[in-house]
């Protein structure tokens, strides 16, 4: 059964929900403005694909950074990270990350672990957590703590298809919480297309909102792999520690296109452009690039 390898090793179908779902985190500027951590988080937040080659390298490193421009006197979003994959074991593919994000009010760290986890050779699991610890109040761009947990499983109806569903949850911190419930698919055709649908529960209040994503990608393991996708949908949620209760509601979307490139057998380089907006809020450009190795 084919996989999709991301930086973080999370989910594909999740990684989109942070914005929808508002981080369930206080804004470190704007109080009516969640911390977004769409082109900041190393994970599935911004997927770059890798397909795993068959190979006697078992380690896969990847060090690289971003930056974001923002209007609306939102300043750069700047972020570094590094990751390890570990396929030498069997059945678990365990990852590790640490990256720091910075804004012009400060910088977070945040820590992740993540794997796959083989069930049967038809499925298989995710599973992650992240978190960042709180060092100034006044500086929260990351949850305290993020779970996630994802199920694939491939159907024989239709071949190359893999159905997918999994779960984010935000616990109680900062005044707030959440979950973002997916479901989706990868179809592994002459192209591999993806997408997802997301339901997500903003807490206090129960705020509900609906986001969803769709990409594409296109190449071959060891030469390169170009693709893109877009992203839309609601953000609501309830601004905490406010007396009456204030609702917070946001349409956004973006899009982004992403180039993979093998400059030797083992290593090479990732680049990603990302555009968007969060209505009445800001627009966002932003650039990616890395350097991965397998040894």
């Amino acid at each position: 059964m084919k996989k999709i390898y991301f930086t973080l090793c999370l989910l594909i179908i999740i990684g989109f929900a942070p914005d929808c779902i508002a981080e369930t985190v206080e804004s470190v500027s704007d109080k009516s403005v969640p911390a977004s951590t769409t082109s900041l988080v190393p994970s599935s937040d911004n997927p770059t694909p890798i397909i795993p080659a068959d190979t006697k390298n078992n380690f896969h490193l990847e060090i690289g950074g971003n930056c974001n421009w923002l209007d609306n006197d939102y300043g750069q979003w700047k972020g570094l990270n590094l990751s390890l994959n570990y396929s030498g074991f069997k059945g678990i593919t365990p990852s590790l990350s640490i990256a720091r994000l910075s804004r012009k009010e400060g910088s977070q760290f945040i820590y992740g672990f993540g794997s796959y986890i083989d069930i049967t050779s038809k499925s298989y699991m995710t599973l992650g957590i992240s978190g960042a610890p709180v060092k100034d109040p006044n500086v929260i761009i990351y949850p305290r703590l993020r779970l996630d947990l994802g199920y694939y499983f491939s159907t024989p109806l239709v071949d190359g298809l893999v159905f997918s569903t999994g779960i984010t949850h935000y616990p109680k911190q900062n005044g707030g919480g959440g979950d973002s419930i997916s479901i989706g698919g990868i179809y592994y055709w002459k192209i591999i297309l993806q997408g997802s649908l997301s339901y997500n529960i903003a807490r206090p209040g129960n705020i509900t909102s609906l986001s969803q994503q769709a990409g594409f990608m296109v190449g071959a393991q060891g030469k390169y792999w170009f693709g893109g996708g877009a992203t839309g949908g609601r953000e609501a949620y309830q601004m905490p520690k406010t007396n009456p209760p204030f609702q917070v509601r946001f349409r956004g979307y973006g899009a982004y296109l992403f180039y993979n490139k093998w400059i030797g057998k083992d290593w090479g380089i990732n680049t990603r452009l990302d555009v968007g907006q969060k209505v009445d809020a800001y627009k966002l450009v932003g650039i990616t690039a890395s350097l991965f190795m397998d040894f």
